[in-house]
């Protein structure tokens, strides 16, 4: 034994040596004893999200043994036994999924990586269920030092094979005009979904070789078919290039799996060389179900480059104008032959507009600039677009987006609080507020007022004067960068102390709250402060459709002197049953201090409180999750 705590004190290492019979739990040996076996889960719920009918998917779930000693596996199976769309397969080992082993050990690795597989019966599939996990915790299942029930959640989708196409080299050929070696181009309708690969292997001299790869990836719920890598082109040009990957003409990829596209140019003599294959895909999103690669060597065709892709314009007013360029380049070795680019969109006729609106052509290493204007005759978003369509052989349709948002922006000064400072009793005063549009859309005021209930006083002590006379009648309209100022009065009542009161100006900018709020105060009145709502408890976990109680008494108002005037009470959310329906579940009270419900369904609900103080101010919304398990 001495040698043994020499060795062992060598190393750095403290071990306690317990020599017992009979098993480990409750191993009593001179009095101390083996902590029990505890449970413990990587995650309380499982969610399998748009599965494929036919097509499972899994999920793993990590068990551990935090204890210390053998946690024994009882069950561990799904509740709804064989009638569920739900099933434990097993444990993920190195290269197979085995057995459910009945013992966790506590000794490292103290856990086991449990599969499990969700198969819906219909596209509309919407499943629930629980797996339950027996083991000889002693704690109360469910509870969260024993989470013994894990939530199963799936629902079924619409099969659908999706390709993503990935390049896998960024550089760009030197000349002519940095063009990249590899680039993707998708469907300009929709500006997703790959529709073309497009190689260019730059300058390769005899006898030389060079690969590019794209990675062909279906993000999916079904396999991916794609048949046709086969290349076609000229007689002497196509010998040059060779498909490495995949080595069938006809592959399939399963859902989240992919496929290296690799190609290699070895040209034999000196020439410009381009070639092609065209893969049929079961990818319905693709325009005629069609992906096409084109491969070129310093091709002696026109090759359009366009840039910007896309133009946002920022910062014009109503009424105003701007003017971008899109900068059209031909780093091909051909006349590049541009059609009449066709200009769309704009919540009005003309709003986007080009020039030239002719069509034209771009000598080798030429250039062309194309003029667009923007010009927004009202407030709002404006989308639209320039289509540009060409003699380009791999990129006959180049599409550039345009954007815009002309809108309206409220701004006041001062910007939160009137304040009146050294009033007489009694007497009088007045403050100037101006408003600005800071927007590029006309703003519109459509009431400038005080709060009838948040301004003091018999008669109220504050107003509002310098208004137009036919105000409110006739709106207030403040073009971009214009501004307005009128006054807040102030007529003290010796009664009242600490004077406040809310006025609101009521207008259409989207930027801010509507009304917009300003308070209004004597000296030394501090802005009011919303209340805090209180929930207790903040969150429960209760077994069976029981009663539940919610008490919101210990919400509070932190303003001396002011106090809670009500409470309000709704569900934020309500769990479904398996077809879907909501819980019917009812408050008793939705403006009491304390509020209660019985839960009619299994799953989470959620409770919101708000508190309002005697001014009305609300709180910010507090919520009380209540997980109600069988």
């Amino acid at each position: 034994m001495q040698h043994l705590k020499s060795s062992l004190k060598a190393v750095g290492v403290v071990t306690l040596i317990v020599l017992c019979s009979g098993p480990l739990t409750n191993c009593d040996c001179g009095g101390e004893h083996f902590a029990d076996a505890q449970l413990e889960v990587d995650k309380t719920s499982l969610k399998f999200d748009d599965v494929a009918v036919g097509y499972p998917q899994t999920r793993i779930l990590r068990i551990s043994n935090i204890g210390g000693t053998g946690l024994r596996l009882s069950t561990v199976a799904v509740r709804g036994g064989e009638s569920s769309s739900f099933k434990v397969l097993g444990i993920q080992a190195a290269e197979a999924i085995e057995e459910v082993p009945g013992l966790v050990s506590p000794l490292a690795p103290n856990f086991i990586d449990l599969v499990v597989e969700y198969d819906p019966l219909a596209i509309d599939s919407q499943d629930s269920d629980i797996l339950d996990i027996m083991t000889n915790d002693p704690d109360e299942c469910f509870s969260a030092q024993n989470p013994c029930e894990i939530q199963l959640n799936g629902n079924g989708a619409p099969p659908n094979a999706e390709l993503e196409v990935i390049c896998q080299e960024n550089e760009t050929c030197p000349l002519p005009n940095d063009t990249p070696v590899c680039q993707i181009m998708l469907d300009p309708g929709t500006n997703s979904h790959p529709m073309r690969a497009s190689f260019n292997f730059c300058e390769v001299s005899k006898g030389n070789s060079r690969e590019l790869n794209a990675l062909l990836r279906n993000i999916g719920n079904i396999p991916l078919t794609m048949n046709g890598f086969e290349l076609f082109g000229i007689v002497g040009q196509i010998d040059h290039f060779a498909i490495l990957t995949p080595e069938q003409v006809d592959i399939v990829i399963l859902p989240q799996a992919e496929q290296m596209l690799s190609l290699v140019y070895a040209p034999k003599a000196t020439s410009n060389d381009n070639a092609g294959l065209d893969t049929d895909v079961n990818d319905d999103d693709i325009p005629d179900s069609k992906f096409t690669v084109r491969l070129l060597a310093y091709s002696t065709e026109p090759d359009i480059n366009v840039h910007p892709l896309h133009i946002p314009f920022e910062g014009v007013t109503q009424g105003g104008s701007d003017t971008k360029q899109i900068t059209i380049n031909n780093i091909g070795s051909g006349t590049l032959i541009v059609e009449a680019p066709e200009v769309t969109g704009g919540s009005i006729a003309s709003e986007f507009s080009i020039s030239p609106t002719e069509g034209f052509t771009v000598a080798s290493m030429g250039q062309q600039l194309i003029d667009v204007t923007y010009s927004p005759q009202d407030a709002g978003r404006d989308e639209g677009s320039v289509t540009i369509r060409s003699n380009d052989p791999d990129e006959d349709s180049v599409v550039v987006t345009l954007g815009a948002d002309v809108r309206p922006d409220l701004e006041a000064t001062p910007q939160d609080v009137v304040e009146f400072i050294g009033v007489e009793p009694g007497g009088s005063d007045s403050q100037d507020v101006l408003i600005r549009n800071i927007g590029y859309a006309d703003l519109t005021i459509t009431e400038i007022d005080f709060n009838e209930s948040l301004n003091p006083g018999d008669p109220p002590v504050f107003g509002v004067d310098g208004l137009p006379a036919d105000f409110p009648g006739n709106p207030l309209i403040l073009a971009p960068t214009a501004t307005y100022t009128f006054l807040v009065t102030f007529t003290d009542n010796t009664l009242i102390e600490d004077e406040i009161g809310q006025l609101e100006i009521r207008h259409d900018s989207p930027n801010d709250s509507d009304p917009y709020i300003l308070l209004a105060q004597n000296s030394g009145t501090p802005a009011n402060l919303p209340p805090v709502a209180i929930i207790d408890p903040p969150s429960q976990t209760v077994h069976g459709l029981s009663l539940i109680s919610l008490n919101g008494a210990n919400s509070f108002d932190p303003d001396a002197g002011d106090s809670i005037s009500r409470h309000q009470w709704t569900f934020l959310f309500l769990p479904q049953d398996a077809q879907g329906n909501p819980s019917q579940a009812v408050l008793n009270s939705t403006d009491q201090p304390q509020t209660s419900f019985t839960p009619d369904i299994h799953g989470t609900y959620i409770v919101r409180l708000v508190v309002y103080d005697s001014f009305n101010t609300p709180s910010q919304a507090t919520d009380s999750e209540i997980s109600v398990n069988p």
